[in-house]
């Protein structure tokens, strides 16, 4: 049975919308450099995250388009979870703060994961090096994180779909009924 969406569900979207598309997800600031990353820019960002230090402006427009098209579909489900069309009301509710929760934790594995691997032909002063490169990159990456924070829009947006996951669970469709026209 379809049903009325409530005002709140409908700011909720707004919100995530807006910290999504319009405000900045990630900010890198380098002294007076400053570099911005929307939510759609995560795929330039996840595939090497050493594109947030040197900005995401014009990078693989495609990824770019192909990754908002998912997030108007994420951000759509929470609306057709309201309006009864699915089995599975609490998936799609949670739909945009479960896609915030995998490219957080994708991005998170990507940038803290560069590892330097000896080969076996270089034996042990290759080790040494390796070892010495891995400690080299380990205090470069704390260093550019230091410099890297969540922006306007992921704090919005992670607010805004976790209060839509979490009025999904509790209550899917506990809204007012549309009067059907006969």
């Amino acid at each position: 049975m379809p049903a009325k969406i409530d005002s709140l569900t409908w700011l909720a979207v707004a919100c995530v919308l807006l910290g999504w598309f319009i405000l900045n997800t990630l900010v890198a600031t380098f002294g007076p450099v400053v570099h911005t990353a929307r939510f759609y820019d995560l795929p330039v960002v996840m595939h090497d995250p050493r594109w947030l230090v040197n900005g995401v402006e014009e990078a693989f427009p495609m990824a770019k388009a192909a990754f908002g098209f998912v997030c108007l579909a994420a951000v759509s489900a929470p609306l057709l979870a309201r309006l009864g069309a699915p089995r599975v009301p609490y998936l799609l509710s949670a739909a945009p703060f479960l896609l915030m929760l995998l490219c957080g934790i994708v991005l998170y594995v990507k940038s803290s994961s560069i590892q330097i691997d000896a080969t076996a032909g270089l034996g042990r002063i290759g080790g040494y090096l390796a070892k010495w490169a891995n400690g080299a990159a380990n205090w470069s990456g704390d260093v550019v994180a230091r410099h890297i924070a969540i922006g306007a829009g992921g704090y919005l947006s992670f607010l805004a779909s976790g209060f839509l996951a979490v009025r999904g669970v509790v209550r899917p469709r506990q809204t007012v009924p549309v009067a059907s026209v006969d």
